[in-house]
């Protein structure tokens, strides 16, 4: 199937086209994404008579990439352009005619009414191909990525050997959980942000579809180590983290986080 508004500047236009289909009034000035990391601002609704805040809009496909985050998280401190900036991530499997500029539409409507994100000035919000989006933090999510960006300037050591174990619980709204090996004395710290193959992200999603809080998950994967300084300590992560059976998983919500694990890690 052709799908030629999936990239680059083509998939900004084409978001911005449908919004406006679907009853979004937008200012588009090119001189914009130059001074103020802005593709385009939402300044109005179809039957909203006045909108509360206008919203100035970055679109990316690209994944996690943390130098245009921080861009524009630093953009968004200097300016007051607007009111409220969302840096969107869109998947670049994202259809705009199948539905997802009507998914961005619905997020924004969200991020304007509802109290929870009111309040926020500067936002991340990804949207997937399995047609749902996700707030997120957009400043703790840069200090995360070059957290890992120091790790592996400090990795003392990249294990070699393919390890077979289980994902045995994770975190939706955090991104990170833990894999239990036979052959390591503790469970072995992943995010799913990290070298997480696409089946087993989309196997986690599958299991935790509509669920919040920690999981219990029972995935067999095989994946890799890194070992990474932390507190004067060499600490395990685990990464290259492949699809090892076909088995369904299971899971249910535990209501306690296995704070043992965590506070190990981190410490």
């Amino acid at each position: 199937m052709n799908r030629p508004f999936i990239h680059g500047i083509n998939f900004e236009e084409r978001l911005r086209t449908k919004l406006e289909s679907l009853g979004c009034r937008i200012y588009y000035d090119q001189t914009y994404d130059h001074l103020y990391k802005l593709d385009f601002i939402v300044n109005g609704f179809r039957d909203v008579a006045r909108l509360p805040q206008h919203i100035g809009i970055q679109v990316t496909a690209k994944r996690d990439d943390v130098t245009k985050q921080r861009e524009f998280l630093q953009t968004q401190k200097r300016s007051f352009v607007v009111p409220k900036a969302v840096y969107l991530e869109a998947d670049p499997e994202a259809d705009m005619e199948q539905g997802a500029a009507t998914l961005v539409y619905a997020a924004l409507l969200s991020l304007v009414f509802n109290r929870t994100y009111r309040n926020r000035r500067v936002i991340g919000l990804r949207l997937s191909r399995g047609f749902s989006f996700e707030f997120f933090d957009l400043e703790e999510n840069v200090r995360r990525l070059q957290g890992f960006d120091a790790d592996r300037r400090l990795t003392a050591q990249v294990g070699e050997e393919v390890l077979v174990g289980r994902i045995i619980n994770f975190h939706r709204e955090k991104g990170y959980g833990f894999i239990e090996c036979d052959s390591r004395p503790n469970n072995v710290f992943f995010h799913i942000r990290n070298g997480v193959d696409e089946s087993v992200v989309g196997r986690i999603e599958a299991v935790g579809e509509g669920l919040t809080g920690w999981q219990q998950l029972d995935i067999p994967v095989t994946f890799r180590e890194r070992f990474t300084r932390r507190s004067r300590e060499e600490k395990p992560a685990a990464f290259d983290i492949k699809l090892y059976v076909q088995d369904a998983a299971e899971n249910t919500v535990i209501e306690e986080e296995p704070r043992e694990q965590i506070e190990d890690f981190f410490s």
